[in-house]
């Protein structure tokens, strides 16, 4: 009886992750930029209302929205593969706070996301213009989830994950430095600042894509590990 490789499996698996991963950098960084587009209504009021009446910058914003969603998916999708393949070699404690932070973070993007897309719906919807109070307090509660709630949790994620690879060798220390110094950042930048919106997608794209080019070696080191 000829059993299946395990191998190829575990390889087409280090793929899936990395190719998540990396629809996920794409997509959340397209996002970032569409809902960073709108005027702010502190330097120009009348521009900030106006801004949302244009039928091409209500598309933009829709767009972004979906591309947050689909984002989001993929990020879902390459967690749930690299726990498929740390498998029983995870640590029980960082391998929960790494999976639930993940699901607090999506719910917190996609809330974010909606928030800030909020004047351009309803302009859509309803062919009406957002006064200036709405603009204001709409984008303050998107910036405030986006750039101080949601980045403390990509902090968390970021430093578990970490971890978790430490544990079971599955990055190397220089990745893992990074992963560190990354995470401790944006636990302790001054708050709010938008532009760390930009770090998290950008990490996960650096983890994705040493995953995708050495994942022969990280094969390699999970078998040996796992007959261990």
């Amino acid at each position: 009886m000829t059993t299946p490789t395990r191998p190829s499996s575990k390889l087409r698996s280090f793929e899936a992750a990395a190719i998540a991963g990396l629809a996920h950098t794409i997509l959340s960084l397209l996002a970032t930029a569409s809902f960073m587009r709108p005027p702010s209504p502190a330097d120009d009021p009348v521009a900030a209302t106006e801004w949302y009446g244009d039928p091409a910058n209500q598309r933009s914003m829709i767009a972004g929205l979906n591309l947050l969603i689909i984002g989001s998916i993929a990020f879902i999708w390459f967690v749930a593969v690299i726990r498929r393949r740390v498998g029983e070699r995870e640590n029980r404690f960082f391998g929960s706070v790494f999976f639930g932070s993940s699901l607090v973070l999506v719910g917190t993007w996609l809330v974010a996301g909606l928030l800030l897309v909020t004047p351009a719906l309803s302009a859509y919807l309803y062919d009406t213009t957002p006064d200036v109070g709405d603009v204001a307090s709409f984008r303050a509660a998107g910036l405030t989830l986006s750039s101080v709630i949601a980045t403390r949790l990509e902090a968390v994620f970021i430093i578990s994950s970490t971890t978790v690879a430490r544990l079971s060798g599955a990055f190397p220390k220089p990745l893992i430095v990074v992963g560190y110094a990354t995470g401790v950042t944006l636990l302790v930048v001054p708050l709010p600042n938008q532009w760390m919106t930009w770090v998290f997608p950008v990490w996960v794209g650096m983890v994705s894509t040493y995953m995708l080019v050495r994942r022969q070696q990280m094969d390699s080191i999970a078998t040996i590990e796992g007959a261990a």
